[in-house]
């Protein structure tokens, strides 16, 4: 009896565990069958950091500026579409130039500081090495 009670026990903790696990992960990552694990969490870590890059770029940008703002909200708006393309595993390529332009655009008619146009330059070789990679 002993022996079936203590397979039972470690049975029981590893599942415990499995679904503790299980409950911790984003539901994306449980049921997302286009992507391996890692692909998700280095693709979503790419959105992450150029959503951050905006952001930051948005604080320092000079104040009374309105098109300054609306092309910082653009670029946001067309990141967060292309995310929630690359989630559904939709491969849009035009989702892609246009988050690729906007962020250009912020690039070309933005007065930004230098360090802001150089995180942003290097968001958009992350998102040509995405093209690269899945479009």
């Amino acid at each position: 009896m002993k022996r079936n009670f203590i397979p039972c026990i470690f049975g029981s903790a590893l599942l415990a565990m499995g679904l503790t696990a299980a409950a911790q992960a984003p539901p994306e990552q449980i049921t997302n069958p286009y992507y391996s694990q890692d692909e998700y969490q280095v693709t979503h870590s790419m959105f992450d950091k150029i959503q951050a890059d905006l952001n930051y770029a948005t604080t320092n940008a000079y104040p009374n500026n309105l098109g300054d703002n609306a092309r910082f909200d653009v670029a946001r708006n067309e990141l967060q579409q292309l995310e929630q393309s690359w989630d559904r595993g939709q491969y849009d390529s035009r989702q892609l130039d246009l988050t690729t332009s906007a962020i250009q655009m912020v690039l070309n008619d933005n007065r930004l500081v230098l360090h802001d146009r150089e995180a942003l330059t290097a968001d958009l070789t992350r998102l040509g090495e995405f093209r690269a990679e899945y479009y």
